[in-house]
């Protein structure tokens, strides 16, 4: 699967699993580089899909006249 088809939360679960590997003791310093690049790609993925879920957000907000209207959420 590549990494446009993959979720937001299956990046996460991928990020976590590999943050969880680099708190250990068992990587080689070769393997721990490559685990590190490879989070901070998923760091940026993630970060890149918050921000376009946050530019999709919209909140209701009530007009003077009663009715309501669709406002970027700050």
């Amino acid at each position: 699967m590549s990494e446009k088809d993959k979720s937001f939360e299956q990046l996460m679960q991928e990020l976590e699993t590999l943050v969880a590997k680099l708190e250990g003791d068992d990587l080689k310093l070769d393997d721990a580089i490559k685990q590190n690049e490879r989070a901070l790609k998923l760091i940026h993925l993630c970060r890149d899909r918050l921000d376009s879920a946050r530019q999709k957000i919209e909140k209701l907000v009530r007009t003077a006249d009663g009715g309501f209207e669709k406002q970027m959420l700050d």
